[in-house]
């Protein structure tokens, strides 16, 4: 008897020392998963919310940047700064022209410095502009850190597209300048400002939830209204690049009675422009409270619009009027592009 409860004492001592299979077993608590899960959710949400605000300030920004620019050609500041991206070779511009060399006339003179004056406010002005460019590309380089973290792919690919396409407006910004306000490429540069703005509130509606289903005649007179609106603008540089032209000739009255056929062919687009933006008005009247702060604008905008260009045509190309006319016409466009955006079937991105 003593000899068995030995034996099982010892077979007991073997077996402890007895390695185990190297086998894992892992117990997962499944309340652990699911907490990890709705925490990544949570982040995913917040970093396309936070792309959500962040495209919304870089649209007011993009946005201050074509009313400067606009401002800039009203007070005739476009060559304030005669070099690019410093300003007289500098990085913060003078206030005096003690300041700048003695024969700065002599240097800038490639640039119309050989006739113009240093003149402060020109040159501020203009420094400002630049610098409200340079503010809106460091949020959109934001907005592409930002949607690296989204993990959604075609969002990186279109922020990413969106700063190229900055780089490439400070290019065109820098071409202008060297071309001495050369208009063709100033017509170039507001047009790459309108294709940013457009990317802009697509990305804005991207990463919003809620998309706003409508009829397919009302998106296609949308379309028809933007293509419209869109010509105008065209019809509108032209007749700017003739005005640049004529004034070294011509007060800005009497030069009106000068200009080419193309002025009068922007006065006939101006009735389309009535008409398709009424067209808009009447479709989406059922659904207003969908679209009240675009059509609300639109309503104001294309009266606005009437008014300056009749003021320009009858009383003469007054700074402040061709301004706001251009400021009008830019934010016609936006607005009517928020209201396709707003029942797009654009990929948009799965919210959690």
């Amino acid at each position: 008897m003593t000899a068995k409860i030995l034996q099982l004492v010892l077979r007991g001592l073997n077996a402890v020392r007895k390695p185990a299979n190297p086998i894992l077993i892992v117990i997962i608590n499944p309340k652990d998963v699911v907490l990890r899960l709705n925490v990544q959710k949570r982040n995913k949400l917040n970093y396309l919310q936070l792309y959500n605000s962040l495209s919304k300030i870089t649209l007011i920004l993009i946005f201050s940047v074509i009313c400067a620019g606009g401002f800039v050609r009203m007070t005739g500041s476009g060559m304030g700064c005669p070099d690019w991206p410093k300003c007289f070779g500098l990085w913060i511009p003078p206030t005096d022209a003690s300041a700048l060399p003695q024969n700065y006339k002599e240097i800038y003179a490639d640039r119309g410095y050989d006739v113009l004056d240093f003149n402060v406010y020109n040159t501020w002005i203009e420094y400002i502009n630049r610098l409200l460019g340079l503010v809106s590309g460091i949020f959109c380089f934001f907005l592409l850190l930002v949607s690296i973290f989204t993990r959604v792919k075609w969002l990186i690919f279109s922020t990413f597209l969106l700063v190229i396409l900055m780089a490439f407006q400070g290019l065109m910004g820098a071409k202008v300048v060297y071309s001495v306000l050369e208009p063709f490429k100033i017509t170039i540069h507001m047009f790459i400002a309108l294709l940013i703005i457009s990317l802009l509130l697509f990305l804005y509606r991207a990463t919003i939830e809620r998309i706003i289903s409508y009829s397919d005649l009302a998106k296609k007179w949308i379309v028809l209204a933007i293509l419209i609106s869109l010509g105008q603008i065209i019809l509108g540089t032209q007749v700017r690049e003739a005005v640049d032209i004529l004034i070294k000739d011509y007060d800005k009255v009497s030069l009106i009675a000068y200009l080419p056929s193309v002025f009068s062919t922007h006065k006939i687009i101006a009735l389309l422009v009535l008409i398709s933006n009424i067209g808009i008005v009447f479709y989406y009247r059922k659904k207003w409270a969908n679209f009240l702060p675009e059509i609300s604008g639109i309503i104001f905008i294309v009266t606005s619009l009437i008014l300056t260009g009749s003021l320009m045509s009858h009383y003469g190309l007054i700074g402040i009027l061709q301004l706001l006319h251009l400021i009008f016409a830019a934010s016609l466009l936006i607005l009517q592009v928020s209201i396709l955006l707003k029942q797009s079937s654009l990929p948009t991105v799965k919210f959690p």
